[in-house]
């Protein structure tokens, strides 16, 4: 888009001069002035577009992260709170340490993930292995609880990020850039052109 823009103004700036040669309109200090301004309109514009008008692109930003080895005493629970805004996601994974003896298909623990009304949005039982993946509907504390269904302590590998989705223009520090280089442009094309002058002189009487 850049590149299109660049070349479009550079077109037109040719076009504009061409058509000032061919009707041997001699480019003094005042023409020279209009064709600075005109230049630095184009150059204004293309900057606000990018500004307020380019295309948006997302990148996701991880405001919240916990990951650690959790000890469960038989038949107890743990719990986690973390501050959620509406929009931001809630991802997490739930993985029981097992022994070598134990059979892989041995199910442990129950899960519950829910909202700031304590409202249950997700949930599983009898599970060894576990991913959620939660939009957050409202602002508030979430939790995320685990339960030991069995009598022997376990540990598990939680894995919990709070991340949100941010939009950005990638063609915004190129707009102001070009609404910088736009006013001296101005102050040249003013000051050449006489419209300074102009401004200046007193009305006859």
């Amino acid at each position: 888009m850049v590149i299109v823009g660049v070349v479009v103004a550079g077109v037109i700036f040719l076009i504009v001069v061409g058509l000032l040669i061919s009707r041997r309109i001699t480019i003094n200090l005042k023409t020279g002035g209009a064709v600075a301004l005109t230049v630095a309109w184009m150059v204004l514009l293309s900057g606000l577009w990018c500004m307020f008008l380019s295309p948006t692109a997302t990148y996701t930003e991880t405001k919240e992260s916990f990951y650690n080895r959790i000890p469960i005493s038989g038949l107890r629970g743990w719990s986690y709170l973390l501050s959620v805004k509406q929009g931001d996601s809630l991802i997490g994974s739930i993985d029981i340490f097992r022994i070598q003896t134990e059979p892989t298909s041995e199910k442990a623990f129950s899960w519950h993930v829910y909202d700031p009304d304590s409202n249950l949005l997700r949930s599983e039982i009898n599970s060894t292995y576990a991913v959620f993946n939660v939009n957050a509907l409202k602002s508030g504390l979430y939790k995320v609880e685990i339960l030991n269904q069995r009598h022997q302590s376990i540990e598990c590998y939680v894995q919990i990020s709070v991340n949100s989705k941010l939009e950005y223009r990638p063609l915004d520090a190129l707009g102001q850039w070009l609404s910088l280089v736009s006013l001296p442009l101005f102050g040249l094309g003013i000051w050449t052109s006489g419209l300074l002058s102009a401004l200046r002189r007193e009305p006859v009487r």
